[in-house]
């Protein structure tokens, strides 16, 4: 089996079928510079040579923007021939018609949780992992591939929970046959830490920013291997099993500044290192490698091999600079609307307070961690307030909606005072209930500091806002099929942020 790793979960798996045909499938598509709906950037970039690659899949696993690309979608659907079998799982049903309107003549299969699909010859198995808590990441298909001797796992952008259940459905799956290597590509996500060092107002900050961290990241590798001893010891490990290898792949997605790169908080390196000394210390054997970007990995008999640059690429840019603490850049934020065109403020507020009603109170109702009960108790007016700015930071007035007790709905607040739970412009609201922004454009944004902003964490949420995504990816794919690029999207205020 080979793996053309292509940087944050997106990799290119070559494995071999029982007729010693070479099955290609690509896992994930977010091969673009930008992550468009939110206008981070992808380090490194890359070049295709379309002419040389082949894929026979594509497996999409969830419908975030970093995973599932139309720019590329639509590059390898007019370039590829044959056309590759499309696979989404179950909780993407509802993007068919875009699919099948932007990307014709492909053929998609759908992918039923804890099920296998045999394409060639070739076993690829989906799960799709149960949360008792509230994450935007839901959606998530984890996948596996495997022929009669070789398996690849990987759980892509989430992280199986800590029960029974999860544990043996994984040692399931890697017991079925008799494997000569059992390969798990464990995800790393440190975005939200690498943004705390970037929104850091001084070296120091970052220092004890950096130590928590890495403490707190040694504290749950321990865990992963402690709990087979006192919370699972019924459970089997897979970190046992004598043909288990451990490879560690990064989600990471950045500043466009090139000078962010130095905040790296840890390195996949030195996260390699963590794992296998503490693996040590509980009597794991297994090799835990860090995945080489651009390169070409060969998994042979238990044994791992960077092989050669990835064939199909005409140029890989990656910039890795060593970790600088006390590099002078700091965030630039943007404390204004980033379409600051004055719209319909009325239609915006029917918008906004039907987005209110419908969208945000039900979903904080019965939000068992985080309600919107508690909030009102713990308010000193006893309501929940947000504050709604209308037209441009030239000229603009506010609005302030509140729930309460003794309110059906969130309505319009006639008399005035300060007091507000949240803050936002009506414009991004405005974008994102549209389509046309992600809810991490907040990276560019200020918003009030030690404020809980729970309307922009319930945008998170794909299954309560599966027409948003939508609208949000038949925007794009429209876009791309018009050959418009992912860097024309972005809004020229953020390019002078960061130049």
């Amino acid at each position: 089996m080979k793996i053309h790793y292509l940087w944050h979960s997106e990799f290119l798996v070559e494995i071999e079928n029982n007729n010693w045909e070479k099955i290609n499938i690509l896992c994930d598509s977010w091969l673009s510079d930008y992550v468009f709906w939110d206008m981070m950037k992808r380090y490194p970039t890359l070049e295709i040579d379309y002419s040389k690659l082949k894929i026979d899949v594509i497996f999409l696993s969830h419908s975030h923007s970093d995973h599932l690309d139309p720019y590329i979608l639509t590059e390898i659907y007019k370039n590829i021939i044959p056309r590759p079998t499309l696979l989404i799982p179950e909780t993407m049903e509802f993007l068919i018609p875009i699919f099948k309107k932007y990307l014709p003549k492909q053929k998609i299969e759908i992918l039923k949780n804890n099920k296998t699909f045999n394409f060639k010859w070739i076993d690829i198995t989906w799960i799709i992992f149960q949360n008792d808590y509230l994450t935007n990441e839901d959606d998530v298909m984890t996948l596996a591939i495997s022929n009669d001797k070789e398996l690849l796992y990987t759980d892509v952008d989430t992280v199986p929970p800590e029960n029974e259940e999860s544990i043996n459905l994984l040692y399931d799956l890697f017991t079925q046959k008799n494997y000569e290597s059992a390969l798990y590509l464990s995800t790393r996500n440190e975005l939200p830490w690498n943004f705390k060092i970037i929104w850091s107002n001084s070296t120091k900050q970052r220092i004890e920013i950096e130590k928590s961290y890495k403490e707190e990241r040694s504290e749950e590798i321990e865990y992963n291997y402690y709990r087979f001893e006192e919370d699972f010891p019924n459970c089997s490990d897979i970190q046992e099993l004598p043909y288990f290898l451990k490879w560690l792949i990064w989600q990471w997605i950045v500043h466009p500044n090139e000078e962010s790169l130095k905040l790296r908080i840890l390195k996949l390196e030195e996260e390699a290192l963590i794992e296998t000394k503490i693996a040590k210390k509980y009597q794991r054997n297994f090799k835990t490698i860090p995945f080489t970007p651009g390169k070409t990995h060969l998994i042979k008999n238990w044994n791992i091999e960077i092989w050669e640059n990835i064939y199909f690429l005409n140029n890989f840019s990656i910039n890795n600079p060593k970790t600088d603490l006390n590099t002078d850049f700091f965030m630039k934020y943007i404390s204004w609307p980033l379409d600051e065109r004055p719209w319909n403020y009325k239609a915006q507020e029917q918008k906004i307070l039907k987005m209110l009603n419908s969208k945000f109170l039900p979903y904080y109702l019965w939000n068992s961690e985080d309600n919107l009960k508690n909030a009102i108790l713990n308010s000193k007016n006893s309501k929940y307030v947000v504050k709604i700015r209308y037209w441009n930071s030239l000229n603009y007035f506010e609005r302030n909606y509140y729930f309460s007790f003794w309110s059906m709905w969130f309505e319009e607040e006639i008399w005035k005072h300060w007091e507000y739970n949240e803050d936002y412009w009506a414009n991004d609201l405005e974008d994102f209930l549209e389509g046309s922004q992600e809810l991490y454009t907040n990276f560019w944004h200020t918003l009030t500091p030690k404020k809980t902003y729970r309307v922009w964490t319930m945008l998170w949420a794909n299954f309560l806002n599966n027409d948003i995504l939508y609208k949000k990816y038949d925007f794009h794919f429209k876009r791309a099929k018009a050959w418009r690029s992912v860097e024309s999207f972005i809004p020229k205020k953020i390019k002078d942020v960061v130049s």
